[in-house]
């Protein structure tokens, strides 16, 4: 693919996180010793995962709350979508609307097969049929022939 095609050149993803994940004693535990001592007391977490356009502005938003592991795994799939499809289909799949890139036309890949133009012509040739199975009694529990004594 053409590196104007990528949807990585038009769009990048960050995660905002914020607060710390801790299991429901932990919290009560570090918000008690916070108010004894004075200090701040822990946030809950909270995760944002954004798309942005190169030009800085949001393209697509997605609250998870306190779901981190979800922001995570959403990341991780919009980095794998960035890498692997082009500008269009990115933006097809996330709901991005925005102005169209001029792109250079794609590629025709060029006919395979038949050996030769006249064959590639003619059209596509015949389906094979797979070769007639065996009744189950010549089979044993495998699936393979039975074998012959003597």
């Amino acid at each position: 693919m053409e590196e104007q095609r990528w949807a990585a050149a038009h769009y990048r993803v960050e995660r905002d996180s914020s607060g710390v994940v801790m299991r429901r004693r932990q919290r009560k535990k570090a918000t008690d010793l916070a108010i004894q001592f004075g200090d701040p007391v822990p946030d809950d977490p909270h995760d944002v995962v954004r798309v942005y356009a190169r030009d800085g502005a949001i393209a697509f938003e997605q609250d998870w709350g306190t779901n981190r592991s979800g922001a995570m795994a959403q990341e991780a799939r919009i980095i794998d979508d960035l890498l692997h499809l082009d500008v269009v289909a990115f933006r097809a799949r996330y709901g991005i609307a925005g102005a169209e890139v001029a792109l250079p036309p794609k590629k025709t890949p060029r006919p395979r097969g038949g050996g030769t133009r006249k064959a590639a012509a003619a059209g596509p040739s015949r389906v094979r049929k797979s070769p007639a199975r065996k009744p189950a009694a010549k089979k044993g529990a495998a699936g393979r022939p039975k074998r012959r004594s003597g």
